[in-house]
């Protein structure tokens, strides 16, 4: 499992040409039905988000495959239920996540069909409450229906955070890349500017702070046009 870690992934999708496969079999994995439990899934996503802030991906694109791997993924994970349910509840992993398929039953009986939507959201049964619907007689037709909507809301949801922060990111470290000469100027009007405020009457300090003023406009102004 060294492997799935967000790092390796990122770095991974950055030199693949199947970006798109890659999103949805993270995607995919996330929601399938107790493998959610130990793959980073939502992590990954977050950082995907921030693989479109750098440009790395495109933002509609990644979307896209990323609800099409919740739907897919969850949609698995219900059918897996409605046929095997009796199996699931002699198998070890069902008695190693006992708990969260307590959680999981009690929380679909008490939402119904919504909890399937905001179940997506809930880490402890995300990876059980597809096939606990399943298993508790839901209709496919309802499921596939919720699955669908809540998918277009998740997707979103964890990969928009990711390219937010990377987009900051990118301007905060575009903003701290001033030219050197820049700070220097803005630095060394304002030490000027002190020293004509200290050494002058009071008559003419206002002339020394509107004298800073222009002196550090002009600075940040030479700066920006570099940006540009």
């Amino acid at each position: 499992m060294e492997f799935f870690t967000t790092d390796n992934i990122t770095e991974f999708i950055k030199q693949s040409q199947y970006t798109g496969l890659i999103v949805f079999l993270i995607a995919f994995l996330e929601t399938l039905f107790l493998v959610g439990f130990f793959f980073p899934g939502s992590v990954a996503l977050i950082a995907i988000g921030g693989l479109i802030a750098t440009g790395y991906l495109d933002l509609w694109t990644t979307l896209f495959w990323a609800f099409a791997g919740a739907v897919v993924g969850d949609n698995l994970s219900f059918w897996i239920g409605v046929y095997f349910q009796e199996p699931l509840k002699k198998t070890k992993w069902h008695n190693n996540h006992q708990e969260a398929f307590t959680k999981g039953e009690e929380f679909f009986h008490k939402y119904g069909i919504y909890s399937v939507a905001l179940g997506r959201f809930i880490g402890p049964i995300r990876a059980v409450i597809p096939a606990i619907a399943g298993s508790l007689g839901m209709s496919g037709r309802t499921f596939f229906i919720v699955n669908v909507v809540s998918a277009l809301i998740w997707a979103p949801v964890y990969i928009l955070p990711g390219l937010f922060v990377g987009d900051f990111y990118n301007y905060i470290k575009q903003y701290i890349q001033l030219e050197f000469w820049s700070l220097f100027l803005i630095g060394l009007s304002t030490w000027i500017a002190y020293l004509i405020i200290k050494h002058s009457k009071h008559t003419k300090k206002s002339i020394a702070y509107i004298t800073l003023f222009l002196i550090s406009m002009a600075s940040v102004s030479i700066s920006q046009v570099h940006l540009l």
